[in-house]
């Protein structure tokens, strides 16, 4: 190619989606196909939203409205917070682009775990900024060796509780260490987008300190408890100096008109949403017993998946699940060769997957 690529994009790494319903069906011939692998709510939307979503349609001749003011208000009030603390994104990941393109620029670098959530790498190195990365310590961040990683280059630190991909969740105590210890110069991003999965008494409630802390900036998302995953919308809140920023280098009509109306219509819905989470609750102590009953490891999770040793012949596992109709996310993908990363499905669908799962694991390991 004549084209001149700038250096950096050559060198990052590409993004392996996921295999979709349609391409397995047709591969394998098969009728019903379960995807297990993109860890959205597969029990599907609360009881009327659908319809309610549905009857917006008819206005998208019209620009979004450019600032999200109905969904940022309504947020506020959720967390009795100012609509002037929140930013509405295409997604977080959206929102972590514009921390870094206000933050990040040639010579100054991130630190994160190891491995997590790509787009916060992706994100820095886009601006001229590096990383710095920490390993996990037993499928858990390292809090003591992120904050001390932390150098006079380092603009923001990234942690994501829950934790992806692995669903370890960070401590009170952790999180009080972080805001105890790292500099004020240093911006901390907390990445919650499954703090809905985590059981309430365990939960951090980060939102307490967000308006003490001009350093500290919060992500949460509508696409994964709430199911609005196809529409792309997620929210940071932050401090009102930091969020001008982040206003400044955000694109005119981010989000576009039905995603915003669904977050609004979804905050609703609060009942259904803890009901979700209950159910996920309880389906993973299903999938604990069965695999403990099975003497298969795995990684205790505070989200909607599960991290599973598959053993020494994961990619025989990964395909023969795939020829029973059931899409999981490969380990190797995500830093973790060897396991699989299966998203908690519907009751009936995870009683199916358990079934084949455990028989498929049995045959393929047993030598």
């Amino acid at each position: 190619m004549s084209l001149k690529i700038k250096e950096w994009i050559m060198d990052l790494p590409e993004y392996i989606p996921g295999r979709t319903i349609e391409e397995i069906k047709e591969k394998y011939g098969l009728k019903e196909v379960y995807k297990m692998a993109s860890n959205e709510n597969l029990y599907g939307l609360a009881p009327g939203l659908a319809e309610r979503i549905s009857k917006d349609i008819e206005n998208i001749y019209y620009y979004p409205e450019g600032n999200c003011s109905e969904i940022r208000d309504k947020i506020g009030k959720v967390y009795d917070i100012s609509a002037e603390n929140i930013i509405i994104g295409s997604g977080s990941d959206q929102i972590i682009e514009m921390i870094c393109d206000s933050f990040v620029g040639p010579g100054d670098n991130v630190v994160i775990a190891d491995p997590t959530f790509p787009i916060y790498a992706k994100a820095a190195l886009k601006c001229g900024g590096s990383t710095i990365k920490v390993p996990l310590s037993g499928f858990r961040q390292d809090i003591k060796g992120l904050v001390d990683a932390v150098d006079g280059n380092t603009k923001i630190l990234f942690l994501t509780n829950p934790q992806n991909p692995t669903g370890t969740n960070i401590t009170a105590d952790e999180f009080n260490y972080v805001m105890d210890n790292l500099d004020s110069t240093v911006m901390l991003v907390m990445d919650e987008a499954y703090y809905e999965y985590c059981p309430a008494d365990e939960r951090v409630e980060t939102t307490e300190f967000v308006l003490k802390r001009d350093n500290l900036m919060l992500l949460r998302t509508f696409s994964k408890i709430f199911g609005l995953a196809g529409l792309r919308i997620g929210y940071g809140i932050g401090s009102i100096g930091a969020i001008g920023a982040l206003n400044k280098v955000r694109l005119p009509f981010n989000v576009n008109s039905i995603a915003q109306k669904a977050a609004v219509y979804a905050l609703d819905y609060m009942d259904h949403i803890e009901e979700i989470s209950s159910r996920i609750y309880k389906q993973r102590q299903i999938y604990y017993n069965v695999l403990d009953s099975s003497g298969i490891d795995y990684i205790r999770s505070y989200t909607n998946f599960i991290l599973i040793n598959a053993g020494k012949n994961s990619k025989i596992v990964i395909e023969e699940l795939l020829k029973n109709g059931f899409i999981v996310r490969p380990g190797e993908n995500l830093g973790f060769p060897g396991y699989i990363r299966v998203t908690i499905a519907s009751d009936d669908v995870n009683t199916k997957f358990l079934e084949v799962f455990t028989k498929i694991y049995k045959n393929c390991n047993k030598y």
